[in-house]
């Protein structure tokens, strides 16, 4: 258990073997009930020291009650059950006490700034003692922000156990831009020099094989003068992002995957190989929720970390200005706390499972008034899942996402057309098990093996169906959710049995080679 100082008023006192008894009979009605197990830790006082210096140190070692007494005079620590201190609590309570603790170590503080050379550090620390102290406890104490002028800071929160992380796009806005406007200035400063180039010097010039030698020189020497350093002097970018995953003292840099700010979402990405996996949140699903579903936001209020704080659904469907001057549709509306800093926070239901990300709040103050909005996750976890692959196989020259070129009925159209075969309508040519497939792609696998999808006649509006997938492999799949669950595990040249229905009730396995899907 973390050890916690509580500052008490000192006086000149130690705890004898009376005092104990007396502690001893106050918890003595939880000894038959309760495994307690105690130990009065250091309670170290001076004669000569302030009223306010005496500390209560709470430890993780414990004994038995009754060596508690013996222990008393020799400085020990107790420890309490957590589960002990939640059986009296009423379930709405105990509710969100768990959501914390599943939730709260994936949400993590997100921070970035500009990173300066050492001249400008050294004069700045010069010009202030107190900017001085700063940076030399910086060294000793890894809570504090990390060198360089803050452009922002807010919430985010662990989606995957390799370290990738989600925040809302403003959190990281600035250094994002100024990181990419250095390496978009140096692109066209190269294409105009080479375009220059070619323009008075001949349509050949620039080009290796018929160009000389010195115009090849000439050009790369003015596009390097003309170019802007792409990092700082130290060698890091000029805006770097860090993050502090639960509590911890530790920062840890980040590099931006990819943004979206049409979502107000970003991915990020813990630079060092993590030691142990990370724990990571699951998604639920954001279309289902009802107004007056209990909420839970967890984030970073005015840097604040791991603040919970929870509410209802005060509405849904709620159209939202993004950052990029776009409007989002489905928004959450929630009467949850929300403050600046809980920005890229998630926003969880009594499950734990992330059903949006807190975005934005209306209000006259700045501050909470109760009407809180959040983006929806049902469109944030597709762009998310593609921002990872595709970086996955850019960056860690992964294998692309297998592809089948298929498209299966959505739930609500698969139950209906269930029920129309079940009552046996006339509209439906036949029964069956399996995934409705509704399309196929051109050129794809599914094509070159010759599978047929679901048409709809214009006449007379009849419903002929095509091929039904059972099952991938030995794996039977029912819903449209468990097929691509099974597809985001393959992987381009992957060779895979499937097991179709056809229109007239009779089943074939069939085995194709997936190819690789488009990100």
């Amino acid at each position: 258990m973390t050890h916690i100082c509580v500052s008490r008023s000192s006086v000149s006192w130690r705890p004898n073997i009376s005092w104990g008894a007396v502690l001893l009979l106050f918890i003595a009605p939880y000894t038959s009930t309760r495994t307690f197990a105690f130990q009065i830790a250091s309670i170290r006082s001076s004669s000569n020291a302030p009223p306010s210096r005496r500390s209560f140190f709470v430890g993780s070692s414990c004994t038995t009650v009754a060596g508690m007494v013996k222990g008393v005079n020799e400085g020990s620590s107790f420890a309490v059950n957590p589960e002990e201190l939640v059986k009296g609590l009423p379930e709405s309570e105990r509710t969100v006490i768990n959501v914390f603790r599943k939730c709260g170590p994936s949400v993590a503080f997100v921070t970035s700034v500009m990173n300066e050379n050492e001249d400008t550090s050294r004069n700045r620390r010069r010009r202030s003692s107190r900017r001085a102290s700063l940076r030399n406890e910086t060294q000793k104490d890894s809570t504090v922000a990390p060198r360089g002028r803050s452009l922002g800071s807010g919430s985010g929160f662990l989606v995957s156990s390799n370290g990738y992380l989600v925040t809302n796009y403003h959190v990281i806005e600035r250094a994002h831009r100024m990181n990419t406007a250095v390496l978009n200035y140096n692109e066209n400063i190269k294409d105009l020099v080479t375009n220059t180039t070619k323009f008075f010097l001949g349509s050949d010039a620039g080009n290796s094989k018929t160009a000389n030698e010195f115009i090849n020189q000439l050009r790369n020497q003015t596009v390097e003068r003309l170019s802007v350093q792409s990092s700082s002097p130290n060698g890091k970018p000029r805006a770097s992002v860090y993050v502090r995953i639960n509590s911890s003292k530790q920062f840890q840099e980040c590099r931006i995957v990819d943004v979206k700010p049409e979502l107000d979402m970003a991915v990020l990405r813990i630079v060092s190989e993590p030691e142990t996996p990370y724990p990571f949140l699951k998604y639920g699903s954001s279309s289902d929720l009802l107004v007056g579903q209990t909420l839970i936001a967890i984030g970073n209020p005015f840097g604040l970390d791991q603040t919970v704080t929870s509410g209802v659904v005060s509405a849904t469907n709620r159209p939202m200005m993004g950052t990029a001057g776009n409007r989002i549709p489905n928004c959450i509306q929630t009467d949850a706390a929300i403050n600046p800093g809980n920005s890229g926070g998630p926003l969880l239901n009594s499950a734990g499972e992330l059903i949006g990300i807190n975005t934005a709040i209306l209000s006259t103050s700045g501050s909470n008034a109760g009407i809180g909005f959040a983006v929806p996750s049902d469109p944030v976890q597709e762009a998310v899942d593609i921002m990872i692959q595709k970086d996955r196989v850019q960056t860690y020259k992964r294998p692309s996402p297998g592809y089948l070129g298929i498209s299966v009925a959505g739930d609500s159209l698969a139950k209906s057309l269930q029920l129309k075969l079940k009552f046996g309508s006339k509209s439906v040519e036949n029964e069956g098990l399996g995934l409705f497939v509704t399309g196929v792609a051109d050129d794809s696998p599914a094509a070159n093996l010759g599978m047929t999808q679901l048409e709809i006649t214009k006449e007379e509006g009849r419903v002929i169906l095509g091929d039904r997938i059972v099952a991938v492999g030995s794996k039977i799949v029912s819903t449209r959710s468990d097929l691509e669950e099974d597809m985001k595990a393959r992987v381009e040249g992957e060779q895979i049995s499937l097991t179709l229905e056809d229109p007239k009730g009779g089943r074939r396995v069939v085995y194709l080679t997936l190819g690789a899907k488009k990100l």
